[in-house]
């Protein structure tokens, strides 16, 4: 009875950790991206696409550059795929993300999207009020 009880809380355990999720991946593709400064904040936008369903949260996350003054900041487009052997949709779905930050550091003049495939590197902007009549 005991060993019947250690067992399943075993097999419990093992289907947890199954269902655990998986580090994040590079999205398949980014198709559009924009770098903006607005409201003294850093706005990068990604538009892309991702292998098939059940993709979760896709977000673009920063990486340490590789120099203080470098003019590129890069940034990874990234999401949770699905759990492995899950039904899923097989085809190209979109995906988009956006991230704000703070100020660029001094020297940054564009942003560099990477996907698995591809990447697209993008001037920052500065974003003018609309004049309002």
């Amino acid at each position: 009875m005991r060993a019947g009880v250690v067992l399943i809380c075993f097999l419990l355990m093992l289907a947890q950790s199954a269902d655990a999720a998986a580090p994040p991946k590079l999205v398949f593709r980014v198709d559009h991206a924009t770098a903006t400064i607005s409201h003294r904040h850093l706005v990068i936008t990604a538009r892309g696409a991702v292998r098939s369903g059940g993709w979760l949260k896709p977000t673009l996350r920063v990486l340490e550059a590789s120099a203080p003054e470098a003019r590129t900041i890069e940034v990874d487009f990234v999401a949770r795929p699905p759990r492995h052997g899950a039904a899923v949709v097989q085809a190209i779905l979109p995906a988009t993300a956006k991230l704000e930050a703070g100020l660029p550091r001094y020297g940054a003049v564009e942003v560099k999207i990477v996907s698995e495939t591809n990447s697209v590197t993008v001037p920052i902007t500065m974003r003018t009020k609309v004049s309002q009549n």
